[in-house]
């Protein structure tokens, strides 16, 4: 897979979005900023249990731990409007051959992230994988009939509320209570906000494409 996570295998202005409607095509280049509304070919089904997904870019003067947290909240916002409006069977489908990434995918990868860094490496808490183990280190991508969005999303949610409870028991500059394998050393939690920032939107590029492949959707 070539996905990496984080500490343990290193591998592998308010805006408001919609998938459900079909707004026309901007003309020019026009709209290009954040925020831009998704523009479908077509009715999307409205399957995936998510209607709207509000995206806030971060005040352009606000402080550094503000402006961390909310370009993470930013991306975080960003792979949940990606997989709006879609069916399970669309979420789990590896659109873009011959990577087998999927949405559904992605949304249990970055569970998995959130639950590594803010858990097992910020507070040191001892959680365990949810869905990848050494004997199927890509197993939150290997998804069959019987997976589930809700569950999914439900998982991916929980984590981000722990990581959110765990980050503010901490300063910027703060260190982590256990080694991170990526950094081999202690980080800082300035260190694994820009970290996550920048895991985020990276998928978010990879959602960008298997979005645009499923239903000819696109917007950023």
């Amino acid at each position: 897979m070539g996905v990496r996570h984080g500490s343990v295998r290193v591998r592998h202005g308010s805006v408001r979005v919609r998938h459900g409607s079909v707004p026309e095509r901007r003309r020019n280049g026009a709209g290009r900023a954040a925020g831009k509304r998704l523009v479908v070919p077509g009715p999307v089904q409205q399957d995936a249990g998510m209607t709207t997904t509000e995206r806030h870019v971060p005040d352009p003067h606000a402080d550094e731990r503000t402006m961390l947290e909310g370009w993470l909240e930013y991306h975080r916002r960003t792979l949940a409007w990606k997989c709006e409006g879609l069916t399970d069977e669309q979420l789990r489908t590896a659109a873009v051959a011959p990577s087998t990434l999927s949405l559904m995918g992605l949304v249990r990868h970055m569970a998995e992230v959130e639950r590594i860094w803010f858990r097992k490496v910020l507070v040191d808490d001892g959680a365990q994988p949810i869905y990848f183990s050494d004997a199927d280190p890509d197993g939150e991508f290997r998804l069959t009939g019987a997976d589930t969005w809700e569950e999914a999303h439900r998982t991916w949610q929980e984590e981000v509320a722990i990581a959110r409870a765990n980050a503010a028991g901490f300063a910027l500059d703060d260190e982590s209570k256990a080694v991170s394998r990526l950094s081999g050393g202690t980080v800082s939690l300035r260190w694994i906000y820009t970290h996550m920032i920048e895991e985020y939107a990276r998928h978010n590029g990879h959602a960008d494409l298997l979005r645009e492949r499923l239903d000819g959707a696109t917007g950023y």
